[in-house]
């Protein structure tokens, strides 16, 4: 049902406007300006730092989508970790870090990567992306809008360490940990505490999708906070 109500989003914040984009499943899809581009070959991998990359192919165009980590949320870009780059059929690579010429405008590239979900258990991809991005000049640009994929398929994970948990489990322990000892610390009649309890029941939502649940111990946390009211 989550699936069908983000697909639904997406259609509708899609085709709101201009010509209405087709759907496949999976999909790489968008705007390169007013014109409509699809990749006809796409894959998403994970590093073993946690990086995110997920690759559209159009012929000899090439657009990489890149996030910090997996988790769900939105990634903005410009002069960020996170980025975005095209290649064009010359060659010519437009990034979102490559800083713009004072000529052509003062603020730096930008854009966002939304991951609405990543499915471990199916190892696919799915959000939405646009981003403004310049040649190493600064003075060439190129704009996508209104890009969407949809089930891109995972090929890879990368492992971290000996111990065989991919980078982005190893984040996610580390912001559940985190937010168990603030969780721990507050006064449960406080008024800090529902707002120490929601973030420590999300931080437990991302380590059970990153590192899995096998034996339902992380669920039964979350089960055990309940609704956060005090």
């Amino acid at each position: 049902m989550k699936r069908i109500s983000i697909l639904l989003a997406l259609l509708i914040t899609l085709t709101s406007c201009g010509e209405e984009l087709v759907f496949n499943t999976p999909a790489f899809i968008g705007y390169n300006g007013e014109a409509y581009w699809e990749a006809t070959n796409y894959r998403a991998n994970v590093d073993d730092q946690g990086y995110l990359t997920i690759t559209g192919i159009r012929n000899l165009e090439t657009i990489n989508l890149k996030t910090t980590n997996s988790i769900e949320g939105s990634y903005l870009l410009g002069n960020t970790v996170s980025s975005a780059t095209f290649e064009n059929q010359q060659g010519t690579i437009y990034s979102t870090n490559s800083i713009p010429h004072p000529s052509v405008q003062i603020y730096p590239s930008e854009g966002n990567i939304t991951i609405t979900e990543f499915n471990l258990v199916e190892r696919t991809v799915s959000g939405t992306f646009s981003f403004h991005a310049f040649d190493v000049t600064g003075l060439n640009s190129e704009n996508f809008n209104r890009g969407y994929f949809y089930n891109v398929p995972i090929l890879s994970i990368g492992v971290a360490d000996s111990s065989g948990q991919t980078q982005a489990c190893l984040n996610a322990i580390a912001v559940a940990a985190t937010t168990q000892t603030n969780y721990n610390n507050v006064d449960p009649n406080g008024p800090q505490y529902t707002q120490f309890c929601m973030a420590y029941k999300t931080a437990l939502e991302v380590k059970k999708q990153a590192c899995g649940d096998t034996d339902g111990s992380i669920q039964a946390i979350i089960n055990g906070l309940g609704d956060c009211s005090n």
